[in-house]
């Protein structure tokens, strides 16, 4: 834990440090070269750079998004080779994704503990092994989504909710994920009531705005929504490689199951919802932040067809979450090392650790954040008590 005053410059300087940690970590691996890397990015990007022009876009028939597609293209012009530029476009977005974490936590400590624990924080987002491993191993890009999630969450708490959907359309329609922040969305509209629910609109100009230059390039200006539709229900069962309550009935069809992890996935979220309606607790910054960790975590565990990324933001934020909360310690340790171990095993040739097992630590971990989550809704907090980062 840090300690003592650390004052703007000497928090400035040691931001730097750790900068310069976390890109050293990320070009360790900076030459690795993973199956989706192989299979999927390279050939994306070595087409796009054949063809020259945005008619690339209009030929690409892969399964990522077309606007991340769209910065692909635009990465094919820059004068580096195509695993450092991809890689190192994530890195940008692994920094904005710590930057706005640590605004976000100096903004829920107390005025002398600010820089402390927003340096502690950016620390644990950005060196952290999961996020290390995702760009710089990887070529990965749920750092993208993460950090547009992240910016549509702040926006909004400091009521800009034009800004906020616009973020939460970028989020999304750089990976599906992004739909995770939504729950978020809906408590905050629900407390602050600061923004029209016609707001909403702002998400497919969001989006519809990202695919200009593939609709430029040739594709129906309704390409987002078919890609949308090519993805979903793309895989036979409903289990895929996140450790989740699916592990354990892995063969299960998707055209059987798959409705139903959906309802409950919508179900759990929905009694949550009902729990923060009813609650007399004065929600402040820092419930927020852990109740983005949660609702994502839901998703996750429940819905069907999870891959082994899609937790990333309930990874890098449980560990910031854990600065505050010491019971979260262990927790936070054992979902990232979870994590580790199933994209070290599924991409970096580590040994095999059965999913079983992964699954139920990460079911554990889920039910000590719902758990704690719900019992602090239901109880009477009294002032100051978990108020601030003292």
């Amino acid at each position: 834990m840090v300690s003592g005053k650390l004052d703007k410059n000497r928090m400035i300087v040691t931001v730097l440090i750790v900068t310069a940690v976390g890109i050293f970590l990320r070009w360790t691996g900076i030459r690795f070269e993973g199956v989706d890397y192989i299979k999927s990015l390279l050939p994306w990007y070595e087409g796009l750079a054949e063809n020259g022009t945005l008619q690339g876009l209009a030929e690409y028939n892969g399964d990522y998004n077309i606007p991340y597609v769209t910065l692909l293209y635009f990465l094919t012009k820059i004068p580096l080779e195509p695993i450092v530029s991809i890689k190192m476009s994530s890195v940008f977005f692994d920094l904005l994704e710590a930057f706005l974490v640590l605004m976000i936590v100096r903004e829920i400590a107390t005025e002398n503990r600010k820089n402390e624990y927003g340096l502690l924080a950016y620390t644990l987002v950005f060196c952290n092994p999961v996020a290390v491993i995702n760009s710089g191993y990887l070529a990965q890009c749920e750092s993208v989504w993460v950090a547009l999630a992240l910016l549509c969450f702040l926006f909004i708490w400091r009521d800009h909710p034009v800004w906020g959907m616009l973020a939460f359309g970028a989020a999304f329609a750089m990976k599906p994920q992004g739909i995770f922040i939504l729950p978020m969305i809906i408590l905050l509209y629900y407390k602050k009531r600061s923004f029209s629910i016609l707001h909403v609109m702002w998400v497919p100009v969001a989006i519809q705005v990202l695919c200009i230059p593939a609709i430029l390039g040739g594709c129906s200006v309704d390409i987002f929504i078919k890609n949308l539709k090519m993805m979903m229900g793309h895989y036979p069962y409903v289990y895929y490689y996140y450790p989740n309550i699916w592990t354990y009935i892995q063969n299960a069809p998707y055209y059987v199951f798959g409705k139903v992890g959906i309802f409950c996935a919508f179900a759990v979220l929905l009694v949550f919802m009902l729990f923060f309606a009813w609650s007399k607790k004065r929600i402040i910054l820092k419930d927020y932040f852990e109740y983005i960790i949660f609702t994502t975590m839901t998703c996750v565990m429940v819905l069907p067809c999870m891959h082994e990324r899609y937790n990333y933001m309930a990874e890098v934020l449980l560990p910031v979450c854990a600065i505050w909360k010491k019971k979260y310690r262990i927790p936070a340790l054992v979902l990232v090392i979870c994590s580790m171990l199933c994209n070290g095993q599924s991409y970096l040739g580590w040994p095999w650790v059965a999913h079983e097992f992964l699954a139920a630590c990460n079911i554990v971990v889920y039910l000590i954040i719902a758990v704690a989550c719900v019992k602090e809704l239901l109880d009477k907090v009294h002032p100051g008590k978990e108020g601030t980062l003292c």
